[in-house]
């Protein structure tokens, strides 16, 4: 069985319990930024793909940025 690395916006929302107007945002702050840009997939208007793993790893990177500017 081979484990699955991207997934849809919806499945990305349901993996990290983050409702979906919250997940755009998110996203539109993780095409911002040079260093994560790459882990979203997109090639069509509608065909959004986003790294499973990149996307914890933003998360990640953005509790510890938070935690630094407190």
């Amino acid at each position: 069985m081979t484990k699955k690395v991207y997934a849809k916006k919806s499945e990305i929302a349901e993996i990290f319990s983050i409702p979906p107007r919250t997940l755009d945002n998110i996203l539109t702050e993780v095409r911002r930024n040079p260093d994560f840009h790459n882990i979203i997939l997109k090639w069509g208007v509608k065909s959004v793909r986003v790294s499973i793993s990149g996307f914890e790893d933003f998360l990640r990177w953005k509790s510890n940025q938070r935690i630094k500017n407190l």
